[in-house]
């Protein structure tokens, strides 16, 4: 039986992706747990997003979701918002889609509170929820 000289250089450079592997492995391991921690890019860090979301809505009552749901209707269609939502879309690079979902709860934050000054106890238990820490001290 013959063999062709495509299947000659096929198996070698197989056994070299094969040899290849766990180090592949132990790097892209390190990679995701970096993401992860991050919350930036990749299934890793959406999954991370999605469970915080979860564990901060359910620190709030349901007149808080129903003020903190009028609120973002207010400000959904807001052009820094869109604008800032835009940027986490068009990021590149893990590092600049955290830069730019930083940016993207700042003016989220702010366009809120700018909307209804009074949310601002409710984005704090919010935060409460997310961290695990104690509320922060109202002044009034």
């Amino acid at each position: 039986m013959k063999t062709s000289n495509t299947s000659k250089l096929l198996i070698p450079l197989l056994s070299l992706g094969l040899l290849a592997l766990p180090a592949l492995k132990a790097q892209d391991q390190g990679t995701n747990a970096t993401s992860t921690n991050s919350s930036a890019g990749g299934c890793a860090g959406m999954k991370k997003w999605h469970h915080n979301k979860e564990k901060a809505l359910a620190n709030l009552s349901d007149a808080e979701r129903q003020q903190l749901k009028a609120a973002m209707g207010k400000i959904k269609n807001d052009p820094q918002l869109v604008a800032a939502r835009e940027a986490v879309k068009e990021s590149q690079t893990k590092e600049a889609k955290l830069l730019a979902h930083q940016s993207l709860q700042k003016v989220r934050h702010d366009l809120l509170l700018k909307a209804d000054p009074s949310i601002q106890p409710v984005l704090d238990k919010m935060k409460q929820g997310v961290s695990g820490e104690a509320p922060a001290p109202q002044t009034n």
